[in-house]
């Protein structure tokens, strides 16, 4: 019985914290090393695609409320307004310019469904730094 109580005093912390709503999203917190990681190749320094740059660092004022290259009249990143972001249209592979986002040598590959959710609750909840 002591096992069983040790037990549940040890594993109720990791259950309550599974079932807590999950806090708001930030750019540095949660996405600067996905974007790194996943886009950095494209969107360095040196002949960034669409000019735009993403190192560590420029990411999140190179796409929060800044005109697209390929699209001028819309935004990347429009803060609450994931409809209006043109960036999570190109992570959907939604756009007839450029295609979708990250690209490979054969074309786009969508970003698995928990990093999807990542860009997307942070739009969603205001595009926080």
């Amino acid at each position: 019985m002591k096992k069983i109580s040790v037990i549940a005093v040890v594993l109720l912390p990791v259950v309550l914290w599974a079932a807590a709503p999950e806090g708001v999203v930030s750019y540095s917190n949660d996405l600067e090393e996905l974007v790194v990681n996943r886009c950095g190749d494209c969107h360095s320094t040196k002949e960034p695609k669409a000019n735009l740059v993403l190192v560590k660092g420029a990411g999140f004022g190179n796409m929060v409320e800044t005109a697209s290259v390929q699209v001028p009249e819309a935004q990347l990143v429009v803060p609450g307004n994931l409809e209006a972001s043109y960036l999570w249209h190109k992570l959907m592979g939604e756009t007839e310019i450029g295609k979708g986002m990250p690209r490979t040598m054969f074309g786009a590959k969508r970003l698995p469904e928990k990093e999807l959710d990542l860009f997307r609750r942070w739009i969603e909840d205001g595009a926080k730094p």
